[in-house]
């Protein structure tokens, strides 16, 4: 039975290092629960299911949280384990706890590219984006992890400088050219460039390298919805329907191929079932080019609204 849901499981591939890691650290804390580091690994991979859309909110947060907790009572100076902290009032939408987390986290492991990234996350989601482009170079200078030049990508995207992006993406592929996130970014910068032809290409690269991950699937039938093939973006559409009739999809990335469509209602609907879910995507959705065209919608705003995101962002 395990076998079929891996063949079938969109994404499982990318999924399972998570999965692997939940059992290892649970497996430790059973032999030892004041392990730190495996509390604190726990707290990271609940986190990761959640962000990469495998599992929700309702499930991964408070499974993280009871990890961090009890990391922190145990030894107060983790590092990571405040990063996780922060990372879990940010899915809270707690956005003035956040930070001092996270710059807590860089005091306490000043060499650690983990705590460097997910303040870049923060300040972009934030659009305090000179301030993420240090932080996010901090990662990088601490780590050669392929991830952290997404990282730096995604400031590039926020921030609206596709070329830049496109150079960026192309010289990480260039290293790593198995690496499915990179080609997801290309993608996206194809797509603002109007390089459609080029957009979809590094999508479907991506969704194979990705064993079908449903973010870059999203972001595939988004592509063939702006390049106008409504035919392909809707059996893309039809595909992520299906999954998420037997595994949990968030509701924001079947949300990306009914924007690449123009379907302005089914859009905001799911943005509407993903603001009540604490989808992750949602910290980007104001500088999100894909829903640019939303902006002026009440619906749009009111959910804009509603997570009151901090002042100076």
């Amino acid at each position: 039975e395990m076998q079929n849901i891996e063949l079938e499981y969109p994404g499982y591939i990318f999924r399972k290092q998570f999965d692997d890691e939940i059992i290892k650290s649970k497996k430790a804390i059973v032999e030892n629960p004041a392990d730190v580091v495996s509390l604190t690994n726990l707290a990271h991979a609940y986190i990761n299911l959640w962000c990469y859309g495998f599992i929700p909110h309702s499930e991964a947060i408070p499974n993280a949280t009871d990890a961090a907790l009890k990391a922190l009572e145990i030894d107060n100076k983790s590092a990571l384990a405040h990063v996780a902290l922060g990372l879990i009032k940010e899915s809270l939408w707690e956005w003035g706890e956040i930070e001092n987390e996270l710059k807590l986290s860089i005091e306490l492991s000043p060499y650690d590219a983990l705590a460097y990234n997910w303040y870049a996350n923060y300040l972009y989601a934030t659009s305090r984006f000179d301030e993420a482009y240090v932080m996010a170079n901090m990662a990088i200078k601490f780590s050669n992890d392929p991830g952290y030049k997404i990282g730096l990508g995604a400031i590039s995207y926020f921030s609206q400088d596709f070329e830049r992006l496109k150079k960026e993406m192309l010289d990480l592929i260039s290293y790593y050219p198995n690496y499915a996130p990179a080609y997801d970014w290309l993608g996206m910068a194809y797509i603002q460039l109007q390089e459609f032809d080029n957009s979809i290409e590094a999508y479907e690269k991506a969704t194979s390298l990705s064993g079908g991950l449903a973010e870059i699937l999203g972001g595939l039938g988004h592509a063939y919805g702006i390049a106008g093939n409504e035919k392909e973006a809707k059996r893309v559409l039809n595909k992520m329907n299906d999954y998420s009739q037997k595994f949990y999809i968030p509701p924001v990335q079947i949300a990306f191929v009914y924007a690449g469509l123009n379907d302005v209602d089914n859009t905001l609907r799911l943005l509407e079932r993903a603001y009540s879910e604490k989808s992750w995507e949602l910290i980007f959705m104001r500088t999100e080019p894909w829903f640019q065209h939303l902006h002026s919608d009440p619906r749009f705003e009111s959910i804009i609204n509603r997570m009151k995101f901090p002042m100076n962002s």
